[in-house]
């Protein structure tokens, strides 16, 4: 079931990515948005269907992913304010030498668009995702601890 899941993660990524593959040279921010969709995907999976996975007996690792979820909301919070500055302060003048040479510039606009509602979209998952995950994996570790027969 896990491998399905991890299959679905990456045909996501792939058709959410696609467009901005095709459009850009540099890439550096297609990367966290492959970071944001993975983390999306993954945790609000474990939020609710966390009896499911493999993740629903094992105490030690609820308890690693907790407290590295309280560092990674702080690195999500910085890579989405980066790229809402960047788009800010830079504009599209600099954005410019992010696209192939050949690209036209409604085409560019259009890309434009899509990779800051991308990122929007799945940076904001990822980090609500991450803030709940640790309070629900919380609640699953004390249920699995006292024995009452649910995760």
């Amino acid at each position: 079931m896990e491998a399905i899941w991890w299959l679905i993660t990456f045909v996501v990524i792939w058709i959410v990515t696609a467009p901005m593959w095709a459009a850009y040279i540099k890439n550096d921010y297609i990367y966290d948005s492959i970071l944001n969709i993975i983390i999306f995907i993954t945790f609000t999976r474990y939020l609710f269907l966390l009896k499911y996975t493999w993740l629903a007996h094992v105490q030690a690792a609820k308890f690693i992913i907790i407290f590295s979820c309280l560092l990674l909301v702080f690195y999500l919070i910085q890579q989405f304010f980066a790229y809402q500055d960047f788009v800010d302060k830079e504009g599209t003048a600099l954005f410019m030498s992010y696209f192939r040479p050949d690209i036209q510039p409604t085409e560019w606009y259009r890309v434009m668009n899509y990779t800051t509602k991308e990122i929007s979209f799945f940076g904001v998952g990822a980090i609500i995702a991450t803030i709940v995950l640790p309070f629900r994996l919380l609640v699953s570790f004390w249920r699995v601890y006292n024995d009452t027969g649910t995760v």
